[in-house]
């Protein structure tokens, strides 16, 4: 049997001993913490360094637009003017209503302000608009020859005009008949 001290001494250990399996717990559930807030961190510094990664590719990429502007602009201009018509007539490029200068530019790898000088020195056209309209005007009668079992409608949203109405407008002021006309006469059968 144990006497008074032993039973003491006893207790203190045993209270001991819980306070310090408090203690491991409390060390187990902060090491679980410091883990959870370690992965965290490790995401966040992944995503971090491919967003860095990430910008770097687009620095690099609008430098190399840039090179290519500066290039495209030391062109002449018969060149370039070569160039455009060869993009937009050679490779059939879809041209919707909202294509235009902007659109062109970046096709060729120009400024705008050259495109607009360009054409307003050194064409029959004097602007951008009147050519694309010219080359929209040639691939809606192409369609209408080629193609008589399309709807004017059709024809009208290919080659890139907004409505109907405007192709017909167009095509009255260029050859003075309606598309209809023109199909009746380049397809007589």
């Amino acid at each position: 049997m144990m006497n008074e001290e032993e039973k003491k001494e006893l207790e203190l250990l045993r209270a001991e001993v819980a306070r310090l399996a408090e203690v491991n717990r409390n060390l187990v559930e902060g090491t679980e913490k410091l883990i959870a807030r370690n992965m965290m961190l490790a995401e966040k510094l992944d995503v971090y360094y491919e967003v860095r990664r990430r910008v770097e590719w687009l620095k690099d990429l609008v430098r190399k637009h840039r090179e290519v502007m500066a290039q495209a602009d030391l062109r002449d201009d018969e060149e370039l003017l070569a160039l455009i018509e060869a993009r937009l007539e050679g490779e059939d490029i879809p041209m919707p209503p909202e294509f235009g200068l902007k659109e062109v530019a970046e096709l060729v790898g120009t400024t705008q302000t050259r495109i607009i000088s360009l054409y307003k020195e050194k064409t029959i056209y004097h602007s951008l608009d009147k050519y694309l309209d010219f080359l929209r005007l040639m691939r809606a009668l192409r369609l209408l020859k080629d193609h008589p079992e399309y709807s004017i409608e059709a024809i009208a949203m290919d080659a890139g005009f907004n409505t109907v109405r405007t192709l017909n407008r167009k095509i009255q002021e260029a050859l003075g008949i309606t598309p209809r006309q023109f199909r009746d006469i380049t397809n007589p059968e």
